[in-house]
């Protein structure tokens, strides 16, 4: 096979990747508006609450979004149940999943203020943002449960391929993140100006309104029909320790990634509040892409599911394939646009002249490496839709802690580079992983996997 062929798309195949994908990346979009929207207008307060906001939101995904993997478990098997065309099966999955974000996410509403002051200290050596992002993390904690319920829905919904209901829900999050925010942090319309503590109320109040649309429509006729009603058999082995199986190794592998992600913002910390109030910029301008090639990948991962249950190995691979040129190629436009006009970009968030001075050419950076986040964007959810879920932590684990987070502190603290050698660690962590997760889907063997 010619270079051209295997860069060419081919129609049939990208249509049906788009059926699924284009809902997931529309509505993981509006979702990543959610925290573009908190960073705008907290900018608009100065660099202080934009730095607190930024730092604070990584380390509650540190906590929240490992747990979340649930909703991976029950993506993987509902996807196979659907292949396999029994749909009793995957409605107890997801009544399963659900259960089981409501034991993880009950005791941390009741933990939460705990929570936020045993872990702010870790936040910054700058008091003032010790104290910010905590009452962040507090009211950010008390919706941690929502953050479950949602993936677990995504999971679900997006197995059978019933995406548009993931758009709906992340329209209904951001529109109702973008009203509060507006109120909540700047008190409008006789509402307090809570600044900081708003955005957190807000995004909180907002995930819950997402839940509560997965709920409603998971209710309709044709799934409750379908699917049957919420009826989770816990105590069935066979059908919960297949969830805990496969999203334990997700867990740990969001745990390594995200805590990673936390250690990269504490060492920018360390060089000083400006760089750390735009290096929330510019994770709030990597997120857009990313959720690019989330979207796609989710699409990817829901397909290969599928594929394997009806015993087409060879179609899901293809289809897996044709994902991952989708989103490397969608990325490599938003990487072209970090490129040529990076200060506009940034002017979106701030106006604060040292903050986008800092944040410019780490942006230029991050536009190289676009097209090769997508494929490990793709590929690592391929191959969790496939069931192969440890070989992806492995990875993680190998690659954050054995190359990236070294690059990270030595680049970022002890050479003069300083906030660009931190971001160099980018680089080396998604070329790495490239180079794993091609290697790992060229083998083939998550054909063969038994679920």
């Amino acid at each position: 096979m010619s270079r051209l062929e295997i860069l060419r798309l081919h129609p049939e195949a990208t249509r049906r990747v788009l059926r699924i994908a284009t809902p997931v990346v529309l509505g993981s979009l509006s979702f990543t508006l959610l925290s573009v929207v908190d960073t705008i207008m907290l900018g608009r307060l100065g660099p202080l609450p934009l730095a607190a906001s930024g730092i604070a939101a990584v380390l509650f995904q540190v906590i929240a979004f490992p747990l979340a993997g649930i909703g991976t478990g029950v993506q993987t098997l509902v996807a196979r149940r659907f292949g396999e065309g029994r749909l009793q099966v995957a409605g107890v999955i997801r009544s399963n999943g659900l259960a089981m974000a409501l034991v993880l996410g009950i005791p941390l509403i009741f933990l939460a203020p705990w929570l936020a002051r045993t872990l702010a200290p870790i936040l910054s050596g700058d008091q003032a943002v010790v104290d910010l992002g905590g009452v962040y993390l507090q009211y950010r904690f008390y919706g941690t449960i929502f953050v479950f319920i949602n993936w677990v829905f995504r999971g679900f919904f997006a197995a059978i391929g019933e995406t548009k209901h993931q758009m709906a829900a992340n329209l209904v999050i951001t529109l109702t993140n973008i009203v509060l925010d507006y109120f909540l942090i700047f008190g409008i319309a006789g509402f307090p100006a809570l600044g900081v503590k708003g955005a957190a109320i807000a995004s909180t109040i907002a995930l819950g309104a997402g839940a509560l649309y997965f709920l409603v429509a998971a209710l309709l006729p044709r799934f409750r029909t379908a699917y049957g009603v919420f009826r989770p058999r816990l105590g069935n082995r066979e059908l919960t320790w297949p969830i805990i199986r496969l999203s334990l190794p997700v867990v740990v592998q969001r745990l390594v990634a995200h805590g990673a992600w936390f250690a990269f913002f504490f060492v920018v910390s360390r060089i000083g509040t400006l760089a750390l109030a735009s290096t929330n910029v510019l994770r709030s301008l990597f997120n857009l892409p990313v959720m690019v090639g989330v979207g796609m990948g989710t699409a990817g991962a829901a397909l290969v599911g599928q594929k394997l249950g009806a015993k087409r190995p060879e179609e899901a691979e293809l289809l897996a394939v044709e994902a991952t040129k989708l989103a490397a190629y969608a990325m490599a436009v938003f990487g072209l646009l970090f490129l040529v006009v990076p200060i506009p970009l940034m002017r979106i968030y701030t106006s604060d002249p040292q903050v986008i001075a800092l944040g410019h050419t780490p942006l230029i950076m991050l536009g190289v490496v676009q097209a090769v986040a997508g494929i490990v964007l793709v590929l690592t959810q391929a191959l969790q839709g496939a069931g192969n879920t440890r070989y992806v932590m492995g990875a993680e684990i190998a690659v954050c802690l054995g190359l990236y987070l070294p690059v990270v502190y030595v680049l970022g603290l002890h050479t003069p580079l300083g906030l660009i050698g931190a971001w160099t660690g980018e680089y080396v962590y998604w070329v790495a992983l490239a180079a794993i997760m091609i290697r790992k889907f060229r083998r083939g063997d998550w054909k063969s996997i038994v679920l």
